[in-house]
């Protein structure tokens, strides 16, 4: 991978980490009832939905890791799997709940991103 491709990757690396931190924290204060309607369906607190969605809190930040260290290996299946993620999300959230999730679509194009970057090879 060429330097370039590299520096684009980590600064991925680093919004992917931030991403995983501000859903956790965006998350933790909706479940205690602070704020509603940040993010879809953890008003109604559904414990598959509060899971879920720590899970990829927990995967962003992994992601932003392996970006940031250049572990290539890593960065492209889990990009691929942020994208998959976000596509299936916001479709979901578009038919049932008839919304759109910025995070949604936040995690499906960084996803894409990092795929497409971490496939680079010089």
């Amino acid at each position: 991978m060429d330097k370039n491709n590299s520096s684009v990757l980590k600064v991925f690396g680093i919004v992917m980490i931030l991403f995983g931190a501000v859903y956790a924290i965006l998350g933790t204060v909706a479940l205690m009832g602070e704020l509603g309607g940040l993010l879809p369906a953890h008003a109604d607190q559904e414990t598959l939905i509060v899971v879920l969605a720590y899970g990829v809190a927990l995967l962003a930040i992994i992601c932003g890791v392996a970006c940031v260290k250049g572990a290539v290996g890593v960065c492209r299946p889990l990009g691929l799997i942020f994208a998959l993620i976000g596509l299936a999300s916001l479709i979901y959230m578009q038919v049932t709940q008839g919304t759109f999730n910025i995070f949604d679509c936040i995690a499906m194009v960084f996803g894409i991103a990092i795929f497409v970057t971490a496939g680079k090879k010089d």
